[in-house]
């Protein structure tokens, strides 16, 4: 019994260990963004363009990389609780970018797709990227 027990202790401290922190690694296909002008009005998104980078969620260093041409680091401030409904869920992180300013960064899982989308919500921008995880 005793050694049950020790068997079971082992197994869920591997699991905890290994669900803790991970490092995740996405691949886009596409990006769209809409911009906020001087009135506080946002445009429609624009048609999404080809797009072919990196993004990485690395929770051990609480940060999302999105290797553009000019690589975006954003650091994460706080994880919000999952959401899910019917169409998929929503993950969303209290973030800040390169120049220290607050945004929120959101990875949205469409259900029966292995498309994903970011969204990176800043004062005057909004980006959304079409990606896929990668292993």
């Amino acid at each position: 019994m005793k050694f049950l027990k020790n068997i079971c202790l082992v197994f869920l401290l591997f699991i905890g260990l290994n669900a803790s922190a991970q490092t995740y690694r996405f691949e886009t296909s596409g990006v769209s963004m809409s911009i906020k002008n001087s009135k506080g009005k946002w445009s429609p998104y624009s048609d999404f363009k080809e797009a072919k980078i990196v993004v990485t969620l690395d929770t051990n260093k609480d940060r999302i990389v999105v290797y553009s041409e000019v690589v975006q680091l954003y650091t994460i401030l706080g994880y919000d609780d999952p959401k899910s409904n019917e169409e998929g869920s929503v993950d969303t992180f209290q973030c800040a970018n390169g120049d220290g300013e607050k945004c929120v960064l959101a990875i949205r899982t469409i259900k029966g797709s292995d498309v994903k989308q970011l969204y990176i919500y800043e004062d005057s921008r909004v980006l959304i990227y079409n990606m896929k995880y990668v292993k």
